[in-house]
């Protein structure tokens, strides 16, 4: 059988492949693009631990085969990162965590892209809905998924690192 890895590398025009702490530099070097998004909750630059700690990090009630944190790279380049944990809050149901592009590599429109190709195989591997949490702080998230026609589930409060935050909970029937 092959990974959810494998089949996303034939959808995409990417190779796929679960991110380890060899990737720490890319992951890294990827998330400071995104320095306002982690000024919502943090008070200071972005640390390299903070933002690597998604390899290491799974949803509580959550089994660790049921998270995948993969990479899509072009060449040997991170161009972005998908994390995606499955049968999770729920069977069939995937919970979205981080999805960051390389905004220099990738436009908006190929962002949009990409997801619809990992939900379209999420869906041949029986997924039934996707859902994630978007900060109300996070302008261009919300924008993003609307965009994306995700469906404003409903809104909720979140703790994220030290700091309770508005968010909207996102989900989209596959």
């Amino acid at each position: 059988m092959q990974t959810l890895a494998q089949q996303l590398t034939r959808q995409l025009h990417y190779d796929v492949r679960e991110l380890t702490h060899d990737d720490e530099d890319q992951i890294y070097d990827l998330q400071k693009q995104y320095q306002a998004y982690f000024d919502l909750f943090l008070d200071h630059k972005l640390t390299k631990r903070e933002a690597v700690s998604d390899l290491d990090e799974v949803a509580s009630e959550a089994a660790a085969a049921q998270k995948h944190y993969l990479g899509l790279f072009k060449g040997d380049k991170l161009v972005a990162t998908i994390d995606l944990t499955i049968d999770y809050p729920l069977p069939q149901l995937v919970w979205l965590g981080q999805f960051f592009v390389d905004k220099t590599v990738i436009s908006t429109a190929e962002q949009s892209q990409i997801l619809n190709q990992v939900l379209t195989v999420l869906k041949e591997l029986t997924a039934v809905q996707v859902q994630l949490l978007v900060l109300k702080a996070d302008q261009a998230g919300l924008d993003f998924y609307d965009q994306a026609q995700f469906e404003r589930l409903s809104e909720t409060r979140t703790q994220v690192g030290k700091t309770f935050m508005d968010a909207i909970i996102y989900q989209k029937t596959l």
